[in-house]
């Protein structure tokens, strides 16, 4: 194991996903909401059924919300200390895919199979975003790290750890994609004939997947009777077949919009993966390790295959791919550096790379002088939010130009350097130089596009219509939100009160909506313009245009605040 470089190259990932953790308020939809139920969890204790404004709360496992409850009794409900874990866990993933290429391809292919799958955008945003993806990526590479201890004779506890790791992959994000690897695993046993059968599927190790995952599943099941239904069937089946009994708002993505950003997301490092599959998916297969990494190939296509094909995706459903396709790459790219037999040209790996920089050169020069605005379809690419605006007829509030001006430029610059440089790189066929010119580029350029997600956060934040909202707040105030809870989460973690909601059902909450306790907080909006109309203060924060706003059959209104995509309404003047 090379200690020193992998250690620098894990500094310097660590250092590039923990600093700035907190620049930027919750972004809502959904980082406000998550937050909420965790926070929830931490002072109600209950440990099972998670909960947000007095509903229950079915759509994600439990494992993410014990962690940020542990950090916010630490550290209280801060962006920083609902982010760490997301980061926490794209280290891990660096560090774990590091270790998978190190056995299979050597000391430097580890080093950059570690490198190449932190530094690329997908994983770069999830790490710094409160959703659960990461430490569900994180528990799928350990399984197959385990999975390939076990099959280069490692003993039992790399078959151990495959079952460990896939129980709290279930506990992470969802039971059905933890069940992913093993399909894979199967197809993968049955291809190369890796008799008996039985021996990669002990008694033990689906005793210790059922262990981990189950205890769970049962003991919400029997508090709250149909969530393994709605799990299981409606959250996840018909989700894909899009025949939802509970539908939220979300806008899926085409095939072709998916494959799209899923490329872009892992540029530059993507562009080497075609050879590396071909290569690794070619028969025969001579050895333990040929055979492993046509494993790795097949979950990089099994992964990409599905949801190009399912009729619901979302820009990050591609992403548990990414360590294997950073594995991949990383071969291919090794075998450039030593120009074995059949390794592509120092040239048709530097080259794509030098237009890309170039390209991007020119992109980011322009939008800083303003003469490359973003279309709008961009951006409901790679953002739900926006998308789920859009197909309501909505445009999506943000920053002015002048704002990113300072991050465009920076960004110019870090490409213009790199793509000079990548020019003498081709021009020697100079491929190892050309290599860590792209990462330095890549490593350089990350930072600064989180300041970019920073900016962008704040144009979009709740937080100076709650802050508005929590100002004038009284005790005897009621509170409403107009719309999906979900998109404003971060009001319920605010403001400390229950919230009433209108017009939420196509929600994350729907199936909580269903169980008693939620009557009083789902209201119709006759019932919200009979509290309007009652002396009492009634504040809406509403995520609604005015023009198609239940605030239209209001009466009086007064428009408090407006920000970040939402209006704050109250009954009564200041």
């Amino acid at each position: 194991m090379p200690r020193v470089p992998f250690g620098l190259a894990l500094l310097a990932v660590g250092l590039m996903y923990l600093l700035g953790l907190g620049a930027a308020p919750f972004f809502d939809p959904s980082e406000g909401f998550h937050a909420a139920i965790a926070e929830t969890l931490r002072r109600s204790g209950d440990w099972i059924t998670l909960r947000v404004d007095g509903v229950r709360y079915f759509d994600k496992p439990p494992l993410m919300y014990w962690l940020m409850s542990l950090s916010f009794a630490v550290a209280g409900p801060t962006e920083a200390a609902a982010r760490m874990w997301p980061a926490l866990a794209a280290i891990g993933v660096a560090a774990v895919t590091g270790r998978i290429g190190v056995v299979l391809g050597g000391p430097r292919g580890g080093v950059l199979g570690g490198l190449f799958v932190a530094a690329n955008l997908g994983i770069f945003v999830f790490a710094r975003h409160v959703k659960p993806d990461l430490v569900f990526i994180l528990f799928i590479v350990l399984a197959y790290a385990g999975f390939i201890v076990a099959f280069r004779g490692g003993g039992r506890w790399g078959l151990a750890l495959f079952y460990a790791s896939l129980g709290l992959a279930a506990l992470a994000k969802d039971v059905l994609g933890a069940i992913g690897p093993l399909a894979v695993v199967a197809l993968f046993v049955w291809l190369t004939r890796e008799r008996p059968y039985g021996a990669w599927a002990p008694w033990w190790g689906i005793a210790i997947l059922l262990v981990i995952a189950v205890p769970w599943y049962l003991a919400v099941e029997l508090r709250n009777p149909g969530f393994i239904w709605y799990t299981v069937v409606d959250n996840h089946l018909l989700k894909f077949t899009r025949q939802r009994n509970f539908p939220d708002e979300d806008v899926p993505l085409g095939a072709l919009q998916f494959l799209g950003v899923t490329v872009l997301a892992f540029m530059p490092w993507i562009l080497a993966a075609p050879w590396a599959l071909v290569r690794s998916l070619r028969r025969p297969w001579p050895d333990a390790a040929a055979r492993l990494w046509a494993l790795l190939a097949l979950w990089t296509i099994a992964v990409i295959g599905f949801f190009t094909l399912s009729p619901f995706k979302l820009p990050h459903y591609g992403l548990p791919a990414f360590p294997t396709l950073a594995l991949l790459a990383a071969r291919t790219w090794d075998a450039c550096i030593e120009a074995l037999p059949g390794a592509p040209s120092p040239r048709a790996l530097l080259v794509p790379i030098l237009a890309l920089f170039g390209i991007l050169t020119v992109a980011f020069g322009l939008a800083a002088v303003d003469r490359l605005p973003i279309p709008p379809a961009a951006l409901e690419n790679v953002d739900v939010g926006v998308r789920n605006l859009a197909a309501r007829g909505q445009k999506v509030a943000g920053s002015p130009l002048a704002a990113y001006v300072p991050v465009l430029m920076k960004c110019t610059i870090i490409f213009g350097v790199a793509t000079l440089a990548m020019a003498l790189a081709v021009q020697r066929r100079w491929p190892a130089a050309g290599l860590g010119v792209a990462l330095a580029g890549m490593i350089a350029f990350l930072p600064t596009a989180g300041e970019g997600m920073a900016q962008y956060m704040r144009g979009r934040s709740a937080r100076p219509v709650v802050e508005a909202l929590t100002r004038r707040l009284s005790p005897p105030d009621r509170v409403v939100h107009e719309g999906p809870l979900e998109n404003t989460g971060s009001l319920v973690l605010m403001v400390g009160r229950p919230v009433h909601v209108v017009h939420g059902l196509q929600s994350n909450l729907a199936f909580g909506a269903t169980f008693p306790e939620a009557r009083d907080v789902f209201w119709s909006p006759s019932r919200l313009q009979h509290a309007w109309a009652e002396p009492r203060r009634c504040f809406l924060v509403s995520t609604m245009d005015p023009a198609s706003s239940v605030v239209r059959t209001l009466e009086p209104v007064h428009l408090l605040a407006q920000a970040g995509g939402r209006w704050l309404y109250s009954n009564v003047a200041d």
